[in-house]
């Protein structure tokens, strides 16, 4: 983990650009499930009663870590070739949001998500938001997404 936005393990991803830097959204893991992390900044408070990140935070860090689980997964489709794979674009067909509680006033907000299932062009995904435990989740997502130039297989 590191302090720094948006250090990128494959730079010029999805994740490394526009509205993934202006919130400072970083890396936590990208083996396995791939988990960002946005980071609190009093400006990004939703309610300030509650004092926790947005639900537009939230929802955008679900969104990219999303994003970034289809990537990774498509390269594992690809193969071990020496140089990273690219697919075209994705257009996203549907992203459902469950939020199950308010982020915490001061914290971090970790998104985790797993691509399960990449088929006929359209790759699956579910996503985690939490602070610091996934078993006390903020909100839950699922979502579809359309591959362009789809990896053979996929």
């Amino acid at each position: 983990m590191t302090d720094e936005p948006m250090s990128a393990p494959a730079a010029g991803d999805l994740a490394s650009r526009g509205t993934a830097q202006s919130l400072a959204l970083g890396f936590q893991n990208v083996e396995g499930a791939c988990a960002m992390r946005a980071p609190f900044r009093p400006d990004l408070v939703g309610d300030p009663a509650l004092g926790g990140l947005a639900g537009g935070v939230i929802t955008t860090l679900l969104d990219q870590t999303c994003g970034m689980a289809v990537s990774l997964a498509v390269r594992e489709l690809q193969g071990d070739d020496a140089s990273p794979g690219r697919f075209g674009t994705m257009a996203t067909l549907d992203f459902r949001i469950d939020f199950v509680r308010a982020a915490r006033a001061g914290r971090d907000v970790i998104g985790e998500a797993h691509c399960y299932r990449v088929a006929g062009g359209v790759a699956f995904v579910r996503a985690m938001a939490f602070e610091d435990d996934a078993d006390d989740p903020i909100a839950a997502a699922q979502a579809a997404f359309m591959l362009t130039d789809a990896p053979a297989g996929a």
